[in-house]
């Protein structure tokens, strides 16, 4: 599918009242919401909480919880794994301050830990639990905000996520190339399988099915909805961007579970039958694996409590 329009794909519509963060038409919502890719108005732009100033200060409170930061600097290609990072082998405070001749990226993770961006989060998840006409977040166990910082001409390359997300342009433009999650010559249920039991850079980016990505043209005031397990990657404009992605988790472990049983029936030199075409099958595979991952779970608290135990 080519590049995609924003005023051809975003409709004429009201302005967004005060409790709207996102300008997103019910009816596309409730067709798309999770299994394709929309684009939509947001109104987020000039808000104090992200400019680089503001920013600077939320890097320097995240940097005493590592888990909540990822930095790296240099060129990327499309196809290149997480094993293959560019180096950085300087500090992500001076990786912020020479962004525009570095190739920076940088991610963090606790955003909400900012108190503006944090209300943000939760008048956005409150829109999107109106718009799904249910208590959509009886079904899920994080909600969360990652602000994302990139440099001029920076790739992201070619991945998938776990969490159901909203990416809010804010300063800066880039390029948003997004496929479509049920294509399965293109996610294939082998990396499904093996990304949701082992390996979270599982897929695989294939040039040849390029031309079925969704391209769209984030800037200021647009945002696009990422499905889970639809891979996607990212070209930044010529100018430092600023990026929101507002996101949830499903409770999801009875997917997981079946796709976990897979990836072992596969190694075994089965053929196992993918999620949702029968659900006896479905059943039995996520009962009989969560044995094994509660089992773990378990194993790794115990291991946790002696560890403590012995400091």
């Amino acid at each position: 599918m080519g590049a995609t329009n924003v005023v051809e794909q975003v409709e004429k519509r009201a302005s967004l009242t005060s409790r709207e963060v996102m300008q997103i038409p019910e009816g596309v919502f409730r067709k798309s919401f999770n299994k394709n890719p929309f684009i939509f108005e947001h109104n987020l732009c000039g808000r104090p909480a992200f400019t680089l100033e503001r920013l600077e200060r939320l890097l320097e409170l995240t940097i005493p919880h590592p888990e909540l930061l990822y930095w790296d600097a240099g060129e990327k290609r499309i196809d290149q794994r997480w094993n293959e990072r560019p180096g950085r082998d300087f500090s992500a405070q001076e990786a912020l301050r020479r962004i525009r001749e570095n190739g920076a990226w940088i991610i963090l993770f606790g955003a909400s830990r900012d108190r503006e961006i944090a209300d943000l989060l939760d008048a956005s998840m409150e829109q999107v639990r109106e718009l799904s006409g249910y208590d959509l977040f009886k079904d899920t166990k994080t909600r969360d905000a990652y602000i994302f910082i990139t440099a001029p001409h920076r790739i992201t390359t070619y991945h998938m996520d776990f969490q159901c997300g909203f990416l809010l342009q804010l300063q800066g433009a880039k390029e948003l190339h997004v496929f479509d999650p049920a294509d399965r010559e293109n996610v294939p249920e082998a990396e499904l399988e093996k990304f949701w039991t082992k390996d979270t850079n599982a897929a695989i980016y294939k040039p040849q099915y390029e031309n079925r990505a969704k391209v769209i043209h984030l800037v200021p005031g647009v945002g696009a909805h990422i499905p889970v397990n639809a891979p996607y990657w990212l070209k930044n404009g010529d100018d430092i961007s600023i990026s929101l992605s507002l996101n949830f988790q499903f409770k999801n472990s009875a997917l997981a579970n079946i796709y976990r049983s897979n990836y072992y029936l596969r190694k075994f030199g089965l053929e196992p039958t993918p999620p949702g075409l029968s659900t006896f099958r479905d059943r039995l595979k996520g009962y009989g694996m969560s044995i094994p991952v509660e089992a773990a779970k378990m194993l790794k608290k115990l291991k946790g409590k002696k560890a403590a135990s012995r400091i």
